[in-house]
């Protein structure tokens, strides 16, 4: 049984950035939109259903490639009256 009343909204957004340090530019930036559907697909034994995976960017072996990845998190708790609300994720200096 899925619970459809969790989130009104919820959303990912990915950037790849230039740098390892993060002041670089963006090289590509990525929206998931259909992330809400998935955190609600679950059971009430807390079974998920979907795959946690997605496209992949990547560098042949020894191309020399620094990256930042960064990613946010955009949830819309149901009821809760905020709105939508940023979580910011843990850059990654290996892309």
């Amino acid at each position: 049984m899925e619970n459809q009343t969790i989130f009104d909204g919820a959303k990912l957004r990915v950037q790849v950035k230039q740098s390892r340090e993060g002041t670089g530019p963006v090289v590509a930036e990525r929206d998931f939109p259909g992330l809400e559907a998935r955190l609600e697909g679950s059971s009430t034994n807390g079974a998920r259903t979907g795959a946690p995976t997605g496209p992949r960017r990547s560098a042949p072996p020894g191309a020399g490639v620094a990256a930042l990845g960064e990613s946010v998190l955009f949830l819309d708790w149901h009821g809760d009256g905020h709105g939508c609300q940023r979580y910011d994720c843990i850059s990654s200096p290996t892309v």
